[in-house]
């Protein structure tokens, strides 16, 4: 069986991590504290021409709830265009209605977009605060809809695990449930057990900044920390890959 690692990355350090551990795909995002966003066409097009991995684009306008506007609709049509024309190979969105369910229409609208312009699309965990699951899945099929990034409705996929298996079981010949939230070395061999093909990975270690500050002050809110970031472990990520490449012989 072919298996599929994509690596959730903010910054081209992530994205070079990825490609060096062995990934298969990178999901761009920006924000990390809002769960992801849009990012830069900039970052989008260098890690298409610089770096040679294929690419999946979040299409996300802004971090909250997943209840947009008729003008964020719009900024969404134009990212996945420009998605496009960068020379991504998946955008990644999801529309929910103010009832918790998936918006049928917009979601109609945005995928014939991504689809004009020959570009898979990943529904990403708006999913996880649908009340109705199986209805969800059953309706990203009938959009044509490529893929569902999901954790089982859980924090983490390991938590997620019923569910998961449910949809792989009912849904997985149809569209691709791909897991993710938290998965590692340790519990990989339970999610690759769903008969998944495709898992979705972010696995970070902290760096502290080598940057001399002349004042104290924070750009952002007043308890961020600018002295400290995270980036993708490649050790760690190494490892997942190395352990799903395995499962392939």
């Amino acid at each position: 069986m072919k298996y599929t690692v994509e690596v959730c990355t903010y910054t081209i350090e992530d994205v070079l991590a990825a490609k060096e551990a062995g990934a298969d795909r990178v999901e761009l995002c920006a924000d990390p504290d809002a769960g992801g966003t849009t990012p830069s066409y900039g970052l989008i097009e260098h890690v298409v021409e610089a770096v040679g991995i294929d690419v999946a684009v979040m299409i996300r306008p802004r971090g909250g709830d997943f209840v947009y506007s008729p003008e964020e609709l719009l900024i969404m049509e134009r990212d996945i265009r420009m998605a496009a024309q960068a020379g991504a190979k998946c955008v990644v969105f999801g529309v929910l209605t103010n009832s918790g369910h998936l918006d049928l229409h917009a979601m109609a609208h945005l995928v014939s977009i991504a689809k004009e312009h020959q570009l898979q699309v990943t529904c990403h965990r708006a999913f996880d605060v649908t009340s109705n699951p199986h209805k969800f899945v059953q309706e990203l099929v009938d959009l044509g809809v490529n893929r569902l990034l999901t954790s089982g409705q859980k924090p983490r996929a390991i938590e997620g695990l019923a569910l998961l298996a449910e949809l792989q079981n009912t849904i997985g010949d149809k569209l691709s449930i791909m897991p993710g939230v938290e998965i590692s070395s340790d519990n990989l061999e339970q999610i690759l057990g769903l008969g998944v093909k495709e898992v979705h990975i972010r696995n970070v270690e902290k760096v502290t900044s080598s940057m001399q500050r002349g004042a104290n002050l924070v750009m952002g809110a007043d308890d961020y920390d600018e002295a400290t970031r995270v980036r993708i472990d490649l050790a760690e990520t190494a490892k997942i890959v190395e352990a799903v490449k395995q499962k392939e012989k």
